[in-house]
């Protein structure tokens, strides 16, 4: 059997994919995996980002896709994929919609959830700031579909990727962008050096692809 036809072999990949990380962009790059090399079956796990980390160590995934602020500090191969920022959902009817952006100072009248741990520090900074020790902080919330019942239920406003909130409108929420932004948050994909396959590369390759022509 030649080099080509072993490394086409069939085989299976495990992808930790840590909460905000999902997107259309993952579904496209899923899709364009399916169709140019079906051979490899993609399995899909939603994971905390600190199972991720260890979980790509020990060699329990093969590949990660994870949210970042900053560069990462492990051992791995990165690459970053996409862009979004982060932006606020406020009920379809909120007196919010008046202002095309949203000032930081503006959210002192409204109770504040917050999805993404992952936030930006500079946002992370203001708010803290704005708020101070005293003052209620945001409140975390485990997954975006609890925030935006909340929120489109008129229990406050939340912060979240642009890209989610903008889908969910559906579902009574609409988005407005901060101000003094953007506050960008990147998805990156993780590789283990220890865990470096044909099967994997190319995954990473095709992960390329869809980022760049996302961005075109």
């Amino acid at each position: 059997m030649g080099t080509t036809s072993a490394s086409r072999q069939s085989s299976i990949l495990t992808l930790a994919i840590s909460a905000g990380a999902l997107s259309p962009r993952l579904a496209t790059l899923l899709a364009l995996q399916r169709v140019e090399e079906p051979e490899t079956v993609i399995v899909p796990q939603d994971v905390a980002s600190g199972d991720l980390v260890d979980g790509l160590e020990d060699g329990t995934y093969d590949i990660g896709l994870a949210l970042a602020t900053r560069p990462t500090d492990h051992a791995f191969n990165v690459q970053l994929l996409w862009v979004d920022e982060l932006a606020l959902a406020v009920p379809l009817r909120s007196p919010l919609l008046v202002y095309p952006e949203v000032s930081l100072d503006a959210l002192l009248h409204y109770p504040l959830f917050r999805w993404c741990r992952w936030e930006c520090d500079a946002l992370s900074e203001q708010l803290d700031a704005l708020f101070g020790p005293e003052k209620r902080s945001a409140q975390e919330i485990a997954s975006f579909e609890l925030m935006t019942v909340l929120v489109a239920a008129g229990y406050g406003v939340g912060i979240a990727p642009r890209s989610c909130v903008v889908q969910a409108r559906s579902r009574g929420v609409a988005m407005r962008p901060l101000a003094n932004g953007p506050y960008l948050i990147r998805t990156q994909l993780l590789q283990s050096p220890q865990r470096w396959t044909p099967a994997v590369e190319r995954f990473a390759e095709r992960a390329v692809r869809v980022a760049t022509a996302e961005s075109a």
